[in-house]
């Protein structure tokens, strides 16, 4: 595949100007501007453009942008076109453990989600009958996460259908699933009208890369103003290594099929040897594994304490789980030493522990108009019954346990002190 961004870097570089322009830094000549060539990011008709096309190509969508600001800014771009797309419209039908991109743009765009829970905390599992249920006249859009930080995944297909008999745009977080172009079970694929994909997570990219896919299906007028509204939010002066590295990235996805589905195997092997060894695993997707650690006689944050010793470093760990996420260009020698570093754990007696609950904090007003109140930062101990002003969210997961607008009832303290939250900003008065 042609990296058309990456060769222009490199056309520039063995030039060898002088470099009479931004940025400041001048070591390395693959960070630059816009100079005169190298094409606008939110204007794109050159070698992006050309980057981002081939991208599309390869995730069978309609149109595909980079995203230098994370699937956070992809996120905040397709809201804002739903809400162009269908004025006057304002709730958001949505799956409760959510990043927390979804809700600081609804607070941005003013806009209200309207929750579905699922019956495990921080899970993005959710039935299309329930999505079926709460979609309404006014509904804009309805806004699902395809994989959990456990590795949990949402029934894609189902919601789609739902969606299409609604005539409601589905959009979905596939931050953690960008990897699954190497499959048929990608978001745009299974119908979804436009999604968030995190590059950087499993794929080889700078943190920060990532794209928003619009499908072929889609209304066209997503695809039309895609770039405006991404400029809304987007900042002016995109990393153009970030640019270069997801140039880099399609041309990994043209190439490496392969060794994608060697790492998919790999995984999948491990799986099975952690368990032969007395691991409790829970279920999750391709690219992950979930300890349930207290069968093994330690906390999720425990075990990944023994990983750590070991020469293993977790992407997450809490009271019960750890979870160890890898990438499609993950070394495959890794995976011995995983199974090594298991293998050196010594078995304790197994416990119980009691998961967080599922919390439904009440909503007494909407997220936007508790985060731009006055507003006060109060002692944990001191907060139940107020009302939350923020994002509040450890991360990882990056999944608020308290939304801004709802009042911290019992259940909502008890997920914050696990999470060892000293204090929370909540609305004054």
């Amino acid at each position: 595949m042609n990296t058309p961004i990456h060769d222009f870097l490199n056309y520039y570089a063995e030039k060898n100007p002088v470099r009479c322009h931004m940025p400041g830094g001048k070591s390395n000549p693959f960070d630059i501007t816009e100079i005169e060539g190298a094409d606008s990011l939110f204007e794109s008709s050159g070698i992006i453009r050309e980057s981002e096309d081939n991208a599309a190509r390869l995730f069978s969508a309609g149109k595909t942008l980079f995203s230098c600001g994370g699937s956070t800014l992809s996120v905040q771009t397709m809201l804002t076109l739903a809400k162009a797309y269908r004025p006057g419209k304002k709730h958001v039908v949505a799956s409760r453990y959510c990043h927390k991109s979804l809700l600081s743009a609804c607070a941005l765009l003013g806009l209200a989600p309207d929750w579905i829970y699922p019956e495990e905390y921080l899970s993005c599992k959710i039935a299309p009958e329930a999505v079926k249920e709460k979609i309404t006249s006014d509904t804009l859009c309805v806004f699902v996460q395809s994989i959990d930080y456990y590795g949990g995944e949402s029934d894609i297909e189902g919601i789609a259908r739902v969606c299409r008999e609604k005539n409601i745009p589905l959009l979905t977080d596939n931050a953690h699933g960008a990897y699954l172009v190497f499959t048929d079970r990608h978001p745009i694929s299974l119908g979804a009208d436009m999604t968030a994909d995190s590059a950087h997570k499993t794929l080889p990219c700078l943190t920060g890369g990532a794209y928003l896919h619009i499908s072929k299906t889609a209304p066209g007028f997503f695809a039309k103003e895609a770039k405006s509204a991404m400029s809304l939010f987007g900042s002016s002066s995109p990393s153009y290594l970030i640019l270069d590295s997801l140039d880099l990235c399609n041309r990994f996805i043209q190439e490496e099929k392969k060794k994608a589905e060697k790492v998919f195997a790999e995984i999948k092997n491990l799986k099975l040897k952690l368990a032969q060894l007395g691991y409790t695993l829970k279920e999750s997707d391709l690219m992950r594994i979930t300890f349930d650690a207290p069968p093994y006689g330690y906390s999720g944050a425990g075990l990944a304490a023994e990983l750590r010793k070991r020469g293993v470093e977790s992407e997450f760990s809490d009271d019960r789980y750890t979870v160890l996420l890898f990438s499609a260009d993950q070394p495959i020698e890794d995976f011995r030493k995983v199974i090594e570093a298991a293998e050196g754990i010594k078995l304790l007696q197994p416990f119980l522990s009691d998961s967080i609950s599922v919390i439904r904090p009440e909503a007494v007003i909407e997220p936007g108009e508790a985060i731009f109140s006055p507003a006060e930062t109060v002692p944990l101990k001191k907060a139940l019954g107020r009302v939350c002003a923020d994002i509040n969210t450890p991360c990882p997961p990056c999944v608020p346990v308290v939304m801004a607008g709802e009042v911290i009832d019992e259940d909502s303290l008890g997920a914050l002190y696990r999470y060892g939250v000293e204090g929370i900003r909540v609305v004054k008065g």
